[in-house]
């Protein structure tokens, strides 16, 4: 209801064929911008996968890391706003840009996260990358991280392809 009663005033104000190519501009940039953002997040943990380091490996960069995941986070959370029609989310969408509030919203983000998912508690910004012993935030005795090698073997008979 509130994004209609924008949608009439602006329109009032520029004209309704203005108020419409602003709503389809706003809508492609936020598109642009989840493209750009989703990209460089999975070019970042290509790199990380390819080098072998992660945030739990490396104490002294998790802050870092928490950091910008919590910017890339708030990015995201910007484009899926501007993609959505109406000046409303636009207006959030795009306050979000501004680097002061897009952090401390990426922190929030981070910190409802850790909340959401606990079992990856641990180190820095709220608990990114430690991993839990016994007794942590799992229960005790849950383990993390352990690789148990083996090759699998195939003792069934080969099936009929009729």
């Amino acid at each position: 209801m509130v994004e209609l009663i924008a949608l009439v005033m602006v329109a009032d104000w520029v004209g309704f064929g203005w108020a419409l190519l602003l709503l389809l501009g706003t809508s492609v940039l936020g598109v642009a911008l989840l493209r750009i953002e989703g990209l460089r997040a999975w070019q970042e943990l290509r790199a990380a996968a390819a080098d072998g380091r992660f945030p739990q490996d490396e104490p002294e960069s998790v802050e870092a890391s928490s950091a910008r995941m919590a910017d890339t986070g708030a990015r995201i959370l910007s484009g899926v706003l501007l993609t959505f029609p109406g000046f409303v989310t636009d207006f959030i969408g795009l306050v979000l840009l501004i680097p002061p509030i897009r952090r401390g919203v990426g922190r929030r983000l981070a910190a409802s996260a850790f909340r959401t998912f606990p079992g990856r508690r641990g180190a820095g910004m709220g608990g990114l990358g430690g991993r839990p012993g016994p007794g942590g935030a799992d229960g005790p005795g849950v383990q993390h991280g352990v690789v148990i090698e083996g090759e699998v073997v195939d003792t069934d008979p080969p099936r009929d392809q009729r």
